[in-house]
């Protein structure tokens, strides 16, 4: 086969687990034979391609038209959509952004209310494009709303990262195809299983325990919560991702816990895994995640996972893990704290281990994915 795979034009900037997902599945896929293309682009090339797989089809400036150019020269497309419900991701990150700021900036008694009304899913969030409540309903991006579930009907095959996202594809989106597969992310052992912490600790001379969140450093990751959550204990913090989308959003970060906190742009993969074995806990409560693909890395190097409620992360870690809700700081506090206390030898983080090896590996990534190339090509 020829296989084009596809992402958002400015994926090389942002990063994320798309991209990891589109250079392993690249990778594999050549091993296997297949002639591979990669784009970042939102206007691709398509010509050549038997098939053409876009990953990710949260940006609105990017899908349809990707989506267009396959239909144009008449492609084939499979879509990894990456789904999560935007307009409830949206009032939780945008929510609670003013809330805290508004607490850093006139005190904790100023915001007591807000928190209270995120907590209980009571907040209605003011967008300049309208409002927006808990369950995402509101006048906000009201037109791509309405616009993604046509495009969604048009595509050949789908290829969620977990059968919780393709539920909400059907939910959301009103999806009714048949022609899916379920391709769960992968993590490579060889990079993550057992991480030497040392290089980290030399590196950064960190070299007690903490806790750590990797990812960007923006409000739909909600780190300046989790910071928020463990004002009150001497936990040390260190947030590895870029921050340059949103580099108030880490000065927020930084009010909130000042010198417990460490922030570091970027680290190649090797340091990442020794960074991962060096921490206490892993703590990744997004709003945005279908996944957390970092969570899945930092099990394997045998740390103790705290994830999010909101998300798919439920079918990857399961009770493995440590689970808090993003709007609650109470809720963070204590599954950080928990998960701090039982320590990398505890069942869960080794349960948890175990079983990434044994599901989860991007060889089985792939298999599903071209399962679902060679269904829709023969229909």
């Amino acid at each position: 086969m020829r296989i084009l795979l596809v992402n958002h034009g400015s994926a090389d900037t942002w990063g994320g687990g798309d991209g990891v997902q589109i250079r392993e599945t690249a990778k594999r896929l050549e091993q296997r034979g297949h002639h591979v293309q990669l784009q970042n682009s939102d206007q691709p090339d398509v010509s050549g391609a038997d098939l053409v797989h876009i990953f990710n089809s949260r940006v609105p400036h990017a899908f349809p038209s990707q989506l267009a150019a396959c239909k144009a020269a008449g492609k084939p497309v499979v879509v990894s959509p990456i789904w999560i419900n935007l307009g409830r991701a949206l009032w939780g990150s945008r929510g609670a952004l003013p809330v805290l700021q508004k607490a850093v900036q006139e005190g904790e008694a100023s915001a007591a209310r807000e928190l209270t009304l995120l907590e209980k899913r009571r907040l209605v969030v003011a967008m300049p494009e309208g409002n927006l409540e808990w369950h995402g309903a509101g006048s906000f991006h009201a037109e791509w709303h309405q616009q993604i579930p046509g495009l969604m009907h048009q595509v050949d095959g789908l290829l969620p990262n977990s059968w919780l996202e393709l539920k909400a594809v059907q939910t959301d989106l009103h999806w009714c195809g048949d022609r899916f597969n379920v391709a769960h992310y992968g993590v490579d052992p060889k990079l993550f299983l057992d991480a030497d912490p040392e290089p980290f600790r030399q590196h950064t001379g960190i070299q007690g325990p903490f806790v750590l969140q990797a990812g960007r450093v923006e409000p739909g990751k909600n780190q300046a919560m989790l910071c928020w959550a463990l004002r009150d204990t001497q936990l040390p913090i260190v947030l590895i991702g870029g921050t340059r989308h949103w580099p108030s959003y880490a000065e927020l970060c930084k009010s909130i816990s000042g010198d417990r906190l460490t922030l570091i742009d970027h680290l190649p993969q090797e340091l990442l895994a020794s960074a991962y074995a060096a921490a206490r806990v892993h703590c990744l409560v997004s709003w945005m995640d279908t996944c957390g693909l970092v969570s899945l890395e930092a099990a394997l190097s045998g740390t103790p996972v705290v994830g999010s409620t909101f998300g798919h992360e439920l079918e990857y870690l399961r009770n493995d893990a440590w689970l808090a809700d993003p709007a609650s700081p109470q809720s963070i506090a204590e599954a950080v704290l928990a998960a701090w206390q039982a320590g990398p030898q505890s069942e869960r983080p080794l349960k948890l281990k175990r079983r990434i090896l044994e599901e989860f590996n991007w060889e089985r990534t792939v298999d599903a994915t071209e399962a679902l190339y060679q269904r829709v090509l023969n229909s």
